[in-house]
C-alpha cells in the first residue's frame, strides 16, 4: 500500500471514530432531554392528582392549580382518539393530537388528570438550536480528529522510520547476497531486537544456501566423472566379443547409465536454478523407453500396460525432464497396482499415467507432492511424486491428477501438436 493511501485512511478512520461518537452524542441528548421533560410531566401530575385528592377529601370542588391540566371524573369524558389509544394500549400514559397536541395523563382513584402540554414542550422548541449547536459541536470534532490525525501520522513516522530503514536494506539487497552486520545500527528497542533477530536469521539462511551451493558443485563433479567412466566402460565392453546374455546386458546397463546421467543433469539443473532446455521431443518413443526401463516393477504381477500415443505427438519438454518425469509417474502406476491396467495416454495436448490400482489414501492426498509422503505399503522413499512435481513448476507444466478406489490418473498439460 502506498503511503498517501495509508495516510487517507488513517484520516478516515479517525473522521470516521469521530462522527460516530458525535452522532451518538447528540442522539443520547436529544433522548435524556425528552425523557427529563417527560418525567417533569408525569411529577407535575402526580404532584397536581395529590392536591386534587385532598381537595376531593376535604369537600372542596377539584379545580386544578395549573392551568393546562383538567380533572376529569371518568376515563369515558376522555377524547376519542385517547380513548381509543387506551383499547389498545391500556397503560398509555402520553397522547399525540390532531395541530401537534400532546398530552399527558395520570389515573386517581376518583377520575382522571389530562394535561395538554403543547405550549410547554421546551425541547420541541429549542431542538433546532440544539441540532445547530450539536453540527457546531461535530464541527470542532472533525476539525480536533484531522489535527490528531495528522499529528499521530507524524508521530508514526518517526517512530517507524527504522523499521523502514531496515525494510530498504532488506529489499535493496542483491539476491545472490544477503546483507550481514545491519543489527548494530539501530537503537537497542523493539526495532533493533527485530532487527538483530532477522540479521540472524538470514545468516542461517546464507549459511544453508552455501552449504546447498556445495553440495551441488561437489555432486556435479563427483556424480557426472564416475558416471562418465562408466559410461566409456560399458560403451568399449559393447563393442567386444560378448554372447546374446552378455548383450543384453550390456544393453539393459547401457540404458540406465543414460537414464541416471539425464536425470543427474536434470535434476541439478533443477538444484542450482538452472535453464532446463524444454524443446519439442517425439513422445512415443521416450514413453515406451520409460515402460522399459520400469518394466521389473511389474515381472511377476498381472498387469496389462496400454500405449495410446499417437506417433506423431511431441511435448515442449525435453527429453531429459520428460524422461525424468515418465519414469516416476510410470514406476509409481507399476509399484502401487497388483493387477489390472496400466495405460499411458496422449490426447490434445493432455498426456496422462492412469492405472487401476487402489487409489492414493485419502490420509496423504492434501501432501502427496510432500517430500517424504508415501502410503503405508510403499517401499519407496516417498521423493518421486516431490521431484515431478517440483520439475512442473520449474517447467510451467500443469500437474494434476485424480484419485478414488478404482484408480489413480496423473494427467501433465503442456504447449505441444500433433
Amino acid at each position: 500500500m502506498k503511503a498517501r493511501q495509508l495516510r487517507t485512511r488513517i484520516i478516515a478512520y479517525f473522521v470516521g471514530v469521530a462522527v460516530f461518537i458525535s452522532l451518538l452524542f447528540g442522539f443520547v441528548c436529544f433522548l435524556f432531554a425528552y425523557t427529563i421533560e417527560d418525567h417533569l410531566f408525569n411529577f407535575l401530575l402526580k404532584d397536581e392528582a395529590t392536591y386534587i385528592t385532598e381537595q376531593l377529601e376535604a369537600g372542596n370542588p377539584p379545580i386544578p392549580r395549573l392551568g393546562f391540566i383538567k380533572y376529569l371524573e371518568s376515563e369515558g369524558e376522555l377524547p376519542d382518539f385517547i380513548k381509543h389509544t387506551l383499547s389498545q394500549e391500556p397503560r398509555a400514559k402520553e397522547f399525540a393530537g390532531a395541530d401537534d397536541k400532546h398530552y399527558h395523563m395520570v389515573r386517581m382513584e376518583k377520575g382522571v388528570l389530562l394535561a395538554e402540554v403543547s405550549e410547554h414542550l421546551v425541547v420541541r422548541k429549542i431542538k433546532v438550536g440544539m441540532l445547530n449547536f450539536l453540527l457546531i459541536a461535530l464541527a470542532v470534532v472533525l476539525v480536533v480528529a484531522v489535527i490528531l490525525a495528522y499529528l499521530s501520522l507524524a508521530m508514526a513516522k518517526k517512530l517507524l522510520k527504522p523499521l523502514d530503514k531496515l525494510v530498504d536494506i532488506v529489499a535493496e539487497a542483491p539476491v545472490e547476497k544477503l546483507p550481514q552486520n545491519f543489527s548494530k545500527q539501530f537503537v537497542n528497542d523493539e526495532i533493533g531486537e527485530f532487527a538483530q533477530t532477522l540479521e540472524r536469521a538470514l545468516d542461517r539462511i546464507r549459511q544453508f544456501i552455501d552449504r546447498e551451493q556445495a553440495f551441488t558443485r561437489d555432486a556435479s563433479h563427483e556424480l557426472r566423472t564416475p558416471i562418465a567412466v562408466t559410461q566409456g566402460a560399458l560403451t568399449l565392453l559393447n563393442q567386444s566379443e560378448l554372447n546374446d546374455k552378455q548383450q543384453q546386458l550390456i544393453l539393459r546397463a547401457m540404458s540406465a547409465q543414460a537414464q541416471m546421467a539425464q536425470s543427474v543433469e536434470t535434476l541439478l539443473a533443477l538444484a542450482r536454478e538452472e535453464t532446463i532446455t524444454q524443446k519439442e521431443v517425439k513422445l512415443l518413443p521416450i514413453v515406451e523407453n520409460c515402460v522399459l526401463q520400469q518394466a521389473e516393477k511389474i515381472a511377476d504381477k498381472n498387469i496389462e500396460i496400454a500405449i495410446e500415443v499417437p506417433s506423431s505427438a511431441t511435448m515442449a519438454i525435453g527429453e531429459s525432464a520428460l524422461n525424468l518425469l515418465l519414469s516416476n509417474l510410470i514406476g509409481n502406476a507399476f509399484a502401487h497396482i497388483v493387477s489390472g491396467q496400466v495405460c499411458v495416454r496422449y490426447d490434445n495436448g493432455v498426456l496422462s499415467v492412469e492405472d487401476t490400482g487402489p487409489g492414493i489414501p485419502q490420509e496423504i492426498r492434501s501432501q502427496l507432492f510432500s517430500s517424504g509422503v508415501k502410503g503405508e505399503g510403499s517401499e519407496g522413499l516417498g521423493m518421486g511424486l516431490s521431484i515431478v512435481h517440483r520439475l512442473c513448476q520449474r517447467l510451467n507444466i500443469s500437474l494434476d491428477y485424480h484419485s478414488n478406489e478404482s484408480g489413480t490418473r496423473f494427467i501433465i498439460t503442456c504447449p505441444s501438436h500433433n
